[in-house]
């Protein structure tokens, strides 16, 4: 690089920069030809020219992704030399500079974490919000940098970040930002325990994450608490993790092996668990939808009935033994469609949001059958009977919940890692 150019990046002198330019057009492009190098922008960056800096982004933006010899990005130069104001117009002026990697995967986010700067920990969050996702060659998110570092606080704002984020796809993040896993197979409860860092699993037990994770050496936390290192703070850490209901891992290894399970008699509750799981997958979204808006409008139409039935100042005007008839269809095509609109909801926070509701208007069907009932066996019946249901209908979806989790080891699981996330751009 031209030495002139070099003394004017390292002044700050943008006028200088000009006249330069007028000399020799080509000056920043010969520059940009040299794949590992200083530019002007990591020497204002490094210096703390925060004017010139930002000159040579308008002027020449594929510099900001450029790294010099030493692995460094000006991003990364700012950062080293405290120059944390510069850094701050930097993300502003390109979001996406928060997931530049330089030496070893280590990204502005990383670098930040290292040092505990908690207001550019949260400014890059709020600006790059992937940014969370991006790990080093070691395969180390910035959560497990700020363990690494004891960084407390960082870890802090990290969790409390996870656990506030309104996206559509926030609570998958979370827990596969909490879950994730090092080169060793370290989740980040693992390196909390290895580091005998109470209070960071003090935290993390209290989050999205998987107490009874394995490492690559089918350790648990709880096993490395017990075995591997005993330090002053193991019998505390240890008694926090047996409260959170962590196991050792050779009583996960207890249950009975795929093999085994493979070769055994299918029991007749696995067989309801595999049709019902069959049909489920069978159903394509357009399908779902229009069976929803069905069972909706049988459900309403029963209940409808019931509210108008033929009737003479308040009393039904039917037999006992024709209301009975009446009773029978009716009521069995209600609870029906509930059922059907139960099994045809996603499964997640949605269907527990419509749980309370889908209850509460089979209560009102039932308030209401047994105002106009004339019958007293009918009116125990209207109460026992959606009981009764009530109590199949919870038993049935806890066995299938229970079976469907076993099913899931034979499915082929979806390919969700990827070790490494965002990049470098030129």
């Amino acid at each position: 690089m031209n030495i002139t150019l070099k003394v004017a990046a390292k002044m700050g002198d943008i006028d200088l920069l000009y006249t330069l330019i007028q000399v020799e057009p080509y000056l920043l492009e010969h520059t940009d030809l040299i794949p590992f190098v200083d530019t002007p922008l990591h020497i204002a960056a490094a210096s703390g020219h925060a004017s010139f800096a930002t000159e040579i982004m308008r002027l020449k933006p594929s510099f900001a992704w450029k790294l010099n010899q030493y692995g460094l990005s000006p991003t990364h130069l700012a950062l080293q030399n405290q120059h944390y104001r510069m850094v701050s117009r930097f993300i502003d002026i390109n979001k996406d500079l928060v997931r530049v990697k330089g030496r070893e995967g280590l990204t502005p986010l990383h670098v930040a974490t290292q040092i505990g700067k908690l207001d550019l920990i949260a400014k890059f969050l709020s600006a790059c919000p992937g940014s969370i996702e991006d790990v080093t060659v070691r395969s180390e998110t910035a959560l497990h940098i700020a363990l690494k570092y004891k960084q407390f606080h960082a870890l802090e704002v990290f969790v409390g970040w996870l656990q506030r984020n309104p996206q559509r796809q926030a609570q998958k993040l979370e827990k596969k930002v909490l879950n994730w896993e090092d080169e060793a197979g370290n989740t980040i409860l693992h390196v909390s325990v290895l580091k005998c860092f109470s209070q960071a699993v003090r935290l993390l037990i209290h989050s999205n994450i998987d107490i009874n994770a394995k490492n690559l050496e089918d350790l648990t936390a709880l096993d490395i608490v017990e075995n591997n290192h005993p330090h002053a703070y193991n019998a505390e850490i240890r008694d926090m993790l047996l409260r959170a209901g962590a196991l050792r891992g050779f009583s996960l290894d207890a249950s009975p092996l795929c093999e085994e399970e493979l070769r055994s008699k299918i029991t007749f509750n696995e067989r309801v668990a595999i049709y019902v799981t069959r049909i489920k997958r069978r159903i394509s979204n357009d399908t779902r939808n229009a069976l929803l808006v069905v069972a909706i409008l049988f459900a309403t139409s029963t209940y409808e009935a019931v509210l108008s039935p033929p009737e003479s100042v308040g009393k039904v005007v039917m037999k006992s033994q024709v209301f009975f008839w009446f009773w029978s269809f009716n009521t069995f095509a209600f609870y029906l469609s509930i059922l059907m609109i139960c099994l045809l909801m996603p499964r997640g926070r949605i269907s527990v949001l419509v749980t309370p509701p889908l209850s509460l208007f089979s209560g009102c069907y039932v308030f209401s059958m047994l105002v106009i009932s004339p019958s007293p066996n009918l009116t125990i019946a209207s109460v026992v009977l959606p009981c009764l249901l009530l109590a199949l209908y919870f038993w049935g979806t806890s066995t299938y919940v229970r079976l469907a989790k076993k099913l899931r080891r034979y499915s082929p699981k979806k390919e969700d890692k990827s070790r490494f996330s965002g990049g470098n751009r030129w």
